[in-house]
């Protein structure tokens, strides 16, 4: 079968969707390019060797054609690109955050993907409307996600609950039951990060941000419903189902260490954490043991998860070289096919991005999949902008001063949505 190319070669995933056939059954299109293509992947290391797979794939139907596939460390990525980017080296293709699109598109050194695509009608539309600033597409989505709330089974069982809680106050009310702080055994763990902040602005019934047409933005974060949202969290599960001290440099260790050993019965996570949990000796021997669930509700029936996730982006340069940038695009045509999206997913539990790959049989009799798209149905997508990445820093900042009782709610809050103006004026 061979792969449909228009123009440079981006793939028709939907000619997939009738049957994936492995990668040595199909009959590339001859590439004119002879040389390296250059992959920057900001995953894990056990993540990157699941894609070097997928990579020697292509550059085995592609003689003459090597991938210089470089793991590079997603803290501090977004900063080299931009160095790399500005001094005229930057990859060929990058595995960038989806907050850092936009502004990567809006400082003029991407690609533009929108005369490529063929098959637009594959992609799901929430991370699509990630890659796409000013009517175009500058990213292929490889990647979503979100954060859902992720349950011990037994403590469940344990706090008298056969479900992971709808609500908040379920949550505190059966957590309540099992938590022994002094024998570190929790109800509930989270993280003093402005991403895991959000979930408790949402379920009450507060917003962030929101963006024009003409790019301005108001920002609407400072309202007494995200207070409410993050006194609940302060007055409800701080101290009552973890502790009250914070250790902000590891708390995501120690969030996921704790509940791999059995000894936290919810946390809220996304779902590039579920292969490491299920290694865990809370789970190792029954996978099951692993709820997904949505984000419980707060105030009436406000949820919320932020939805994050990458996608594949095309430094500029590449159009200086016609035959260059055909061969980039067809790698990264394979590199984010339908059949490399299903084994990434079936391998290491990532959320696809193409309809074709949900439609898949092993994707769609997966229970730990299937549970996720309960979760992503409820997440809520933050507005597109340039400068969207920069928000969290002061963020973090502010919510972690409430955390520690330096500010309340209202004052950290009312911070918060001064920087943010300044931010994005």
């Amino acid at each position: 079968m061979k792969r449909s190319i228009k123009t440079a070669g981006l793939i028709t995933a939907l000619a997939l969707a009738a049957s994936v056939m492995p990668a040595a059954a199909q009959s590339p299109a001859p590439l004119a390019y002879q040389g390296e293509i250059t992959f920057w992947n900001t995953m894990r290391d056990f993540e990157f060797e699941k894609v070097q797979a997928i990579v020697d794939e292509w550059t085995a139907m592609h003689p003459g054609i090597t991938v210089k596939h470089e793991l590079v460390p997603f803290d501090g990525a977004r900063d080299k690109y931009q160095k790399a980017a500005q001094a005229g080296n930057a990859p060929d293709i990058l595995r960038a955050d989806i907050g850092w699109t936009i502004g990567f598109a809006n400082d003029n050194v991407l690609l533009d993907l929108t005369p490529y695509i063929t098959d637009a009608e594959d992609w799901l539309a929430v991370p699509v409307q990630t890659a796409t600033w000013q009517g175009k597409i500058w990213g292929l989505p490889q990647v979503t996600d979100a954060l859902g709330l992720q349950c011990n089974k037994k403590l469940l069982a344990e706090a008298g609950l056969d479900a992971a809680p709808a609500t908040w106050q379920e949550l505190v009310d059966a957590g309540a039951k099992i938590t022994d702080l002094e024998a570190q055994k929790y109800g509930f763990y989270t993280r003093g990060d402005s991403y895991w902040a959000q979930p408790f602005i949402w379920s009450w019934g507060g917003t962030l941000y929101q963006v024009a047409e003409d790019g301005s933005v108001t920002v609407t974060v400072n309202s007494p419903e995200s207070a409410a949202g993050w006194n609940y969290l302060k007055d409800n599960i701080v101290g009552t189902l973890m502790p009250a001290k914070w250790d902000f440099a590891n708390d995501y260790t120690n969030q996921t260490e704790g509940f791999k050993a059995g000894n936290i019965m919810c946390v809220m996570n996304g779902p590039w954490q579920v292969a490491d949990h299920l290694a865990g000796a809370a789970f190792k021997d029954d996978p099951s043991n692993l709820v997904i669930a949505p984000i419980p509700t707060g105030e009436g029936d406000n949820t919320g998860s932020p939805v994050g996730g990458h996608n594949y982006v095309v430094y500029a340069g590449v159009a200086d070289n016609a035959d260059r940038q055909a061969a980039v695009l067809d790698f990264l045509s394979y590199l984010d096919s339908t059949q490399s999206q299903v084994k990434l997913a079936n391998e290491l539990g990532l959320l696809p991005t193409r309809l074709s790959a949900y439609a898949d049989e092993t994707i769609a009799s997966n229970p730990v999949l299937a549970a996720w798209g309960a979760v992503m149905a409820k997440a809520t997508n933050r507005a597109g902008h340039p400068k969207s990445s920069d928000m969290y820093a002061p963020f973090s900042e502010e919510y972690q001063a409430f955390l520690i009782g330096e500010k309340t709610a209202e004052q950290a809050l009312a911070d918060l949505q001064v920087r943010w103006e300044e931010l994005f004026q």
